[in-house]
């Protein structure tokens, strides 16, 4: 039924508009993880960690949905973290932890990490990879910052910013993958889909 139909384990917009761009078929459901409970392992490790317990959920969620004891052969989780100075920025809280994620993030450089996870549901295995991105953010004033925040724009994304909508403005530079940092490592996302035995199109 699903032939080479991906199962993205996401209810990311970024990451579905990614996907279609590439024109990989796939459908999405949302995993939802306690989080939390990967905290204490190094942030490298973290989001290949998350990626992967997402991409286990979002079968379990496919099926439960579904009614069925079987889903799309190849399910995608996948996570991003920003981190700085040894501090870890997910998605903030509201609005006041998002402007205090800002303010840090101000005048300084920070690394931005995509972890992708590939489930082949026909053996049990899944297959890790992440990218690391450096994003250098100009000094953003009081005002500025406000104005950022009043968009919204901030909710549901890792550090309270989104780099493809408006705080690309305030984005000075960007050093390694700007997919990555969207949420979906394209150059990654290639070499995960080969490793777990996808038949890429060529």
């Amino acid at each position: 039924m699903f032939s080479d139909t991906i199962l993205l384990a996401s209810s990311s917009p970024r990451r579905q508009q990614l996907l279609a761009a590439l024109g990989v078929p796939f459908v999405a459901v949302s995993a939802d993880i306690d989080e939390s409970a990967c905290d204490h392992m190094p942030v490298y490790e973290r989001v290949q960690e998350l990626a992967k317990r997402k991409s286990l959920a979002g079968a379990d969620a496919w099926r439960s949905a579904h009614g069925v004891a079987d889903c799309p052969r190849w399910v995608l989780g996948a996570d991003t973290l920003v981190a700085l100075d040894g501090t870890v920025f997910g998605k903030p809280a509201d609005r006041e932890h998002a402007r205090a994620m800002l303010e840090t993030l101000s005048g300084r450089t920070h690394e931005v990490l995509t972890g992708l996870a590939v489930l082949d549901t026909a053996s049990g295995v899944t297959r890790m990879i992440a990218s690391r991105t450096d994003v250098s953010v100009a000094a953003m004033g009081q005002d500025e910052l406000t104005s950022y925040l009043d968009t919204g724009e901030w909710m549901g994304a890792a550090g309270a910013y989104r780099a493809q909508e408006r705080a690309g403005l305030f984005i000075e530079r960007v050093s390694g993958s700007f997919s990555g940092v969207v949420g979906l490592p394209l150059r990654e996302f290639y070499v995960i889909l080969g490793r777990s035995g996808y038949p890429l199109r060529r």
